[in-house]
């Protein structure tokens, strides 16, 4: 098998939590090696959730330094000699705290690539402020809620502001790592969760700043939601602006008379519509309208539970689950999804225990760890 694309490149990591695991992953997956600096006293914080750590830190090795320390600090320097990349997650000023800044690293090895994740950045007037996933996510206008009113809604199950500043990491190392095979020089490489959700935010926030319309979403096309079936079970509809796709729904469910609708006619009555489509997916079991819509090609899906979605036929199809043998038993991890030439990422090894690499890497042992109580 040809060796994979990160293969070679070193990256340590300081960032803990959500953040830069999930980017370090995604890194180590592509062949990286990706070493955890973690503090002597429990690690990375997220150890106290042993799922959520299992899953971000497989394919990593972990040592456990007191960087405050001089022998700590020393031993970190030891292993930025060998590294192409620092990964770091603390507040602005931190690292320059610990007297290992970008400045200062960088003077050390001009080839490093130094990469930040906060939430607000390296500059400006928030960057000193205190924040996690849902603060910046309101700060982005992800919640839009006008002044003087409390937001009614359901706090959502991903924490974009983690997974956006999480890509555009990964997507800022390697393109510094690209760009210093022309220049042999590394870079600084300032990523914020609120400039990643801001990113996101572009086609809300462009066409106001320009006064054009926004296009409304989710659109308001009545055949753009989740549905229930005959057998309590639910299918989601996404048709949005499929006049073909519409038609075709219509014909099948019995509701000929507003098959000939276009996208803006059936979005101005979707209040009418949607109720009598609902009534009609409830006359159908599941499995005869799972049938029925992929013969027509309406587009469409299950509605899976946790538990259904690594058994899901296209997921184990892509072979986004993977088990891996190790201390822990054998373990079911996903993958990251990019496949490059037919070849995938891969995932050799469980997560480490707290400095299990110590002496692999640094040639002393590990200071008995104290761990932090566990989460469920």
């Amino acid at each position: 098998m040809a060796a994979l694309p990160l293969a070679n490149v070193r990256i340590l990591s300081l960032a803990e939590q959500y953040p830069g695991p999930y980017a370090t992953m995604l890194l180590a997956d592509l062949g990286a090696d990706v070493i955890l600096v973690e503090r002597p006293a429990g690690g990375d914080p997220s150890r106290r959730f042993p799922g959520m750590f299992t899953a971000f830190n497989r394919n990593k090795r972990s040592v456990a330094l007191d960087l405050k320390s001089e022998q700590g600090h020393a031993d970190f320097l030891r292993l930025v000699d060998t590294a192409d990349v620092v990964m770091e997650g603390f507040r602005p000023g931190v690292m320059k705290r610990l007297k290992i800044s970008a400045e200062e690293l960088r003077a050390r090895k001009p080839s490093l690539v130094f990469a930040s994740i906060s939430s607000y950045g390296q500059t400006g007037p928030r960057a000193s402020h205190a924040g996690h996933d849902l603060s910046t996510q309101t700060v982005a206008g992800m919640f839009n809620v006008p002044p003087g009113q409390e937001a009614g809604v359901l706090l959502p199950m991903l924490p974009l502001a983690d997974i956006s500043s999480a890509m555009f990491a990964a997507l800022g190392v390697v393109t510094a790592l690209f760009d210093r095979t022309r220049t042999g020089k590394g870079a600084a490489v300032d990523v914020s969760m609120l400039d990643a959700l801001v990113s996101w935010m572009t086609p809300f926030l462009v066409p106001p700043a320009n006064g054009l319309p926004t296009r409304i979403l989710p659109p308001p096309d009545p055949a753009y939601g989740l549905f229930a079936t005959a057998d309590g079970r639910q299918i989601a509809l996404s048709i949005t602006g499929e006049d073909g796709m519409w038609s075709d729904l219509c014909h099948l469910l019995g509701l000929e008379v507003y098959a000939k609708l276009n996208e803006q006619e059936r979005s101005k009555r979707v209040n009418e519509i949607q109720p009598l489509l609902r009534e009609a997916m409830t006359k159908s079991p599941y499995d005869t309208l799972y049938k029925q819509l992929d013969e027509l090609g309406i587009a469409f899906g299950p509605v899976s539970t946790l538990e259904e979605v690594l058994q899901d036929e296209q997921v184990m199809a892509r072979r986004l689950a993977v088990k891996i043998d190790g201390p822990n038993g054998v373990q079911t991890f996903v993958r990251q999804p990019l496949i490059i030439d037919g070849q995938m990422g891969e995932i050799t090894c469980q997560a480490p225990r707290l400095g299990q690499h110590n002496e692999e890497l640094l040639g002393v042992p590990a200071t008995a760890p104290k761990p932090l109580p566990q989460s469920a």
